[in-house]
């Protein structure tokens, strides 16, 4: 498979069958704080980046093949999933195939755009993020294309909302001493309060981002969101489960997987271990890959990841 991947565990949606429209890494942000590194094709175009045929057919061998074993269809992965010219047929023919409920994860900035409402429109979830109550640190976090800007978001926001049926979750990634200040957390809430979400998500940076200056706020943040935000999910846990293959070859699988959602090295053992390959000839191969300079390993919060090399 080339653009379904999983499916894998989430924090959110339970068991996540994730569809990739987009090459790595693409995206119209630069956010300090991404698990899949720097953006490598920084552009604000939507197009079709790959064949809309290819990626039915595995939409439909996909789901097919893993009927009972997911809780939703998720549009997510290597990059900004709204930058996808069709995002909406794809959408269209998830449905076509599985009952199951649709959601993107989309960083919201062309929400504003008619042709990217009309494309979501029809999804069951939207979850899409607001770090930052300005333009000045909107831009210090999530670094945006030029033609990307703060108060056009938030409109773009609270009209979509509005002819939105489905759920509207946003989430608000909080980092030490970048926007975990009351003062800093107050400002996005009166944005929120505009948009009228149907919940808040609040998460943190629990896998090493692209800047490694971005760390997890202290403990005493808790009674400062408790204050200002009141209700919210809180969804800064690891997630528990194993991640799905589609082929037996290791490397191509792992690849697949690495290449949207680094992972810890017990979630990789979990996956890939069986009877016949253990712990040990997993880090061999692990260490193999990293010699070959194909994957790395990075220690982030006293943890043990694996992403792909840059």
């Amino acid at each position: 498979m080339k653009y379904i991947y999983g499916p894998v565990p989430s924090r959110r949606l339970g068991r996540s069958l994730g569809i990739d429209p987009i090459p790595s890494k693409t995206c119209d942000y630069q956010c300090i704080y991404c698990q899949l590194g720097k953006t490598t094709n920084f552009t604000s175009e939507r197009k079709n980046f790959y064949p809309l045929e290819e990626i039915y057919e595995e939409i439909e061998q996909s789901i097919n093949k893993n009927k009972g074993e997911f809780d939703y269809i998720t549009f997510v992965g290597s990059g900004e999933p709204t930058l996808c010219k069709s995002l909406g047929k794809l959408i269209l023919k998830a449905k076509e195939i599985s009952k199951k409920p649709i959601c993107v994860i989309t960083n919201g900035s062309l929400l504003y755009q008619d042709d990217v409402k009309d494309d979501l429109i029809f999804s069951d979830v939207i979850l899409p993020t607001l770090d930052a109550g300005d333009e000045k640190l909107f831009i210090k976090i999530n670094r945006p294309h030029p033609s990307i800007k703060y108060e056009k978001i938030i409109q773009g926001y609270i009209d979509f909302r509005k002819e939105f049926s489905g759920k509207f979750w946003i989430e608000i990634m909080v980092m030490k001493g970048i926007n975990d200040s009351k003062e800093e957390l107050m400002k996005i809430k009166e944005k929120i309060d505009l948009i009228k979400p149907d919940r808040i998500d609040i998460n943190v940076p629990i896998r090493p981002p692209t800047e490694s200056w971005v760390k997890i706020p202290d403990q005493n943040i808790i009674p400062i969101l408790n204050d200002v935000f009141g209700e919210y999910n809180n969804i800064n846990f690891p997630e528990q489960g194993t991640f799905s293959v589609f082929g037996s070859n290791f490397e191509k699988e792992l690849k697949t997987l690495l290449e949207r959602h680094p992972m810890r090295l017990e979630q990789i053992t979990e996956t890939f271990s069986s009877k016949t390959v253990n712990e040990q000839d997993l880090l061999d191969q692990l260490n193999t890959l990293a010699s070959q300079n194909k994957i790395k390993k990075v220690i982030y919060n006293n943890q043990t990841f694996w992403k792909l090399s840059n």
